[in-house]
């Protein structure tokens, strides 16, 4: 009885090591190597998942191998690139523009590394390919879609002084831009009506004294006809129209620091009424974006001391910080679908865009240019991203075509039908995952104003 104890344990071990074994050999495999004796074949990066634009760096470490040995990295079945094999580490910059067709649609790509015999893991990655939408010597910025998706509308200093903008709509197709007519000389953050027969901006107002106010305006996109929304000896900027047209929100210094505001309109863009305070803490609570539902706003704040992104419904109360990274984080916008935020994030000394899902954390780099990319605006149908970026030696409106968001790893596609919809009361606990590594767990927590 005692043997066939003793027996049982030694078989527990042996079973209890083959796991280990087994468990070492998959942990392995994820990271990327290949081995055969002592020769190893690693893909440090890319990584499964990734996005990338027309540059793909591709980094991979090998062992053992002689000086004559050659190490080639293959892309959909072809060498496209190569180097001995000897040495540690390898390093290839590899053009992928001959992988679009013209059309600018995402490209799957699966790539991995061979040397004698030995091939890494494979990683599937999508290759991107923004398409610049328009390229005149002045500044092209702050992009924003109509309420259909099949045009942007932007601020342009294209023909002014320095200083001055106007405002300028383009289809999706692209072609030149058509400017929309005003009674003011300054524009910024230009947003159409639900309709599209109006748009919101911001504008300059000048005394006697030469002192000056930003206000908040609307003009009728034919006749050009102007009215003056806000009217505060402050700073009222950033205006956005809700989707169903019966208010704007903007950002105002008028109470002593920048809190989010809102003031009902009618279908012409005439205040309805007076400027109630959305957010407001000695924080800059500024930028604010409907979602296209209408029931949440996100907008940035550097509560904490960092510039993040934060939550709030329609009609104001309680807030939710949504990013908790070290970097500066701003001009989010929602995509259609209720669930996912696209944002700017200044790392590496230059802006990316990023895609944040609102369910369980989960992001996803979308521009990896050394340019500065901001200002992202998402489609209605889902499919597009407009920015504008200085990538091409000057700021200009840029587009990108969005890959699905079910293939990406850790991303949930379920929607927020409502304020908060999906959020257990209380605080809400995540595990969130950044490009892939899971690196802990958040807390996402509300706070009354």
């Amino acid at each position: 009885m005692r043997e066939a104890g003793l027996s049982a344990i030694i078989v527990a071990v042996i079973v209890a090591l083959l796991l280990v074994l087994v468990s070492n050999q998959q942990l392995l495999n994820l990271g990327g190597s290949a081995v055969d004796g002592d020769l190893m074949v690693e893909l440090i990066s890319p990584v499964e998942g990734d996005w990338v634009e027309s540059t793909l760096t591709v980094e991979v470490k090998t062992t053992g191998y002689a000086q004559d040995t050659t190490l080639v990295i293959v892309i959909n079945g072809e060498i496209k690139g190569s180097d001995t094999a000897s040495g540690t580490e390898h390093t290839f910059e590899i053009d992928l523009n001959g992988y679009d067709d013209g059309s600018g649609a995402p490209v799957e790509l699966e790539i991995f590394a061979r040397a004698e015999g030995v091939t890494s893991r494979t990683a599937t990655v999508t290759a991107l390919y923004p398409r610049q939408m328009t390229d005149d010597a002045a500044e092209d910025i702050q992009p924003e879609w109509n309420s259909i998706g099949d045009m942007l509308v932007f601020k342009s200093a294209r023909g002014l002084e320095i200083g001055l903008f106007e405002i300028y709509t383009i289809p999706r197709e692209g072609g030149t831009p058509t400017q929309i007519p005003t009674e003011r000389e300054y524009h910024g953050y230009p947003h159409l009506s639900p309709t599209g027969t109006h748009v919101v901006f911001n504008s300059w107002v000048y005394s006697d004294d030469g002192s000056r106010q930003m206000d908040i305006f609307t003009a009728d996109v034919e006749s050009g006809e102007t009215i003056q929304v806000t009217a505060d000896p402050a700073f009222d900027d950033s205006g956005r129209w809700s989707p169903d047209g019966n208010s704007i929100i903007f950002y105002s210094n008028r109470d002593g620091t920048m809190d989010l505001w809102k003031v009902t309109v009618n279908a012409i863009g005439e205040p309805a009424g007076s400027p109630e305070k959305l957010v407001g803490t000695p924080a800059r609570e500024h930028c604010g974006r409907w979602s296209f539902d209408g029931e949440m706003i996100v907008y940035e704040s550097d509560e904490g001391g960092n510039n993040d992104l934060w939550l709030v419904g329609a009609n104001g109360g309680e807030t939710t910080k949504i990013t908790f990274d070290e970097y500066p984080d701003g001009y989010p916008g929602w995509a259609p679908d209720g669930a996912h935020i696209v944002y700017n994030s200044i790392r590496d000394e230059n802006g990316d865009l990023w895609i944040l899902s609102l369910q369980n954390g989960a992001m996803q780099r979308l521009t990896s240019h050394a340019a500065m990319d901001a200002h992202p605006t998402w489609s209605a149908d889902g499919r597009f991203i407009a920015f504008h970026s200085d990538r091409a030696g000057n700021s200009d409106i840029w587009v990108v075509e969005v890959p699905p968001l079910d293939g990406v790893a850790g991303f949930s596609t379920m929607a927020v039908s409502s304020a908060f919809g999906g959020f257990s009361s209380g605080s809400l606990a995540l595990v969130a995952i950044a490009a892939g590594m899971l690196f802990g767990k958040v807390e996402w927590v509300r706070r009354s104003e």
